[in-house]
């Protein structure tokens, strides 16, 4: 540093002196010194690109986007042709526009030695730039070229911009390929999902959801982890496999902090129609819990119940119904509670019935059910049975 300094004493309108000066202080890690170096070189020879470029650098290090993006077109003013500055400017712009990176990337190349390199750039930023067909063609330059081993992100880049095109065999061919020469260390979650996109546009769901379970299992992500869970979920009630969709669904419960009433509905209708009625009682517990002036967790507790107790014999859906009536008496003018209380007052009536034998209170339900609706038939029909069966009691039994 003594020796230079004591040269540029000397001889102060000498742009390489400077310019070592300002290399040497940067290696130092002394940017103040570093740009004022740089500043004699540019005050020397202000056509002097280099200077420019490496004032940039500096700058950029501080993230003081205005003052070294002004360096960067300053040092391409002075020169066109030197080739080093446009990659940082690529670089910046990859990142926030893609069109821009491309042009810098185009410029970098066109004056740098031609290496393989630059084509997996180019692959690289067309796809993100949704140049597909560009693309698949600078990637099927490279493995035209067998240079030295091929980087299995490029079939994987192949896969993805066929992806793009809706080209959606090839799209599957590139990934296996993929999938063949890259470790699978390396594989990330986006590698199945993509997978995955591809057997739902060839209409392979049960392939789909596989594939999606294997990008869930690999994400670390929660946000990006409910998303997969909600695809699979999707995927299994469409393909009626209502097991795991309830499965699936109860990862949306320990994942998703918004599961909401609807959630909840779904994930026990699932578990119903899976006739896993237990289960579903579960969650339909939860629902009445958390929602008790709804008549949605009573109504599908008792369900449930009542598909556990087919014989009708210990009325465990009873309590349930009754839970119900509480909140849907409350609003007889909705429909939906209309017709839950009359299922409700049915399925009491005929448990005292068949197996309580108590045939007052049973009538008692029938008049419910004909006060909610006066022209039921089943209600006046069974009302009129219980009636004549009363009536032909020995009266000690009445």
């Amino acid at each position: 540093m003594v020796l230079l300094e004591e040269a540029g004493k000397k001889d102060t309108k000498n742009a390489d002196i400077a310019i070592a000066t300002g290399d040497a202080y940067r290696k130092l890690y002394d940017g103040s010194s570093a740009v004022k170096a740089y500043q004699e070189a540019i005050d020397a020879d202000p056509r002097n690109a280099y200077a420019y470029y490496m004032m940039g650098k500096i700058y950029q290090t501080q993230n003081n986007v205005e003052v070294f993006t002004d360096y960067y077109n300053k040092a391409i003013a002075a020169d066109p042709d030197f080739a080093p500055v446009y990659y940082p400017l690529y670089y910046y712009y990859y990142f926030r526009d893609v069109n821009k990176a491309l042009e810098y990337l185009q410029s970098y190349i066109a004056r740098s030695d031609d290496t393989i390199e630059h084509d997996y750039m180019l692959t690289d930023l067309y796809y993100v730039s949704k140049k597909y067909q560009e693309a698949i063609q600078t990637a099927s330059r490279i493995l035209s070229k067998k240079e030295g081993e091929i980087k299995p992100r490029l079939y994987k880049l192949m896969a993805y911009s066929y992806e793009g095109l809706e080209e959606y065999n090839n799209a599957e061919k590139w990934m296996k390929d993929y999938f063949a020469k890259e470790a699978d260390s390396n594989y990330v979650s986006k590698d199945f999902e993509l997978m995955a996109k591809i057997a739902v546009k060839n209409n392979a769901s049960t392939d789909a959801a596989i594939w999606y379970e294997k990008a869930f299992q690999m994400e670390k992500d929660s946000i990006v982890k409910l998303g997969y869970v909600k695809k699979i979920t999707a995927l299994y009630k469409e393909q009626k496999n209502y097991a795991q969709q309830a499965t699936w669904t109860a990862q949306q419960y320990k994942l998703n902090p918004a599961f909401n009433n609807v959630d909840l509905f779904n994930w026990g209708v699932a578990y119903y129609n899976a006739k896993d009625y237990t289960m579903a009682d579960s969650v339909f517990g939860i629902y009445a819990s958390k929602y008790p002036d709804q008549t949605f967790g009573f109504y599908w507790r008792a369900r449930c119940n009542a598909a556990i107790d087919t014989a009708m014999e210990t009325g465990i859906a009873i309590p349930h119904y009754e839970d119900m009536i509480e909140v849907a008496v409350k609003d007889t003018a909705n429909a939906n509670n209309k017709k839950w209380l009359i299922q409700a007052y049915g399925y009491i009536a005929a448990y005292r019935v068949n197996t309580e034998k108590k045939y007052d209170d049973a009538l008692a339900l029938y008049d419910k059910i004909l006060e909610l609706d006066p022209a039921n038939d089943d209600a006046e029909k069974y009302k009129e049975i219980l009636e004549k069966m009363k009536a032909s009691q020995p009266d000690s039994l009445k």
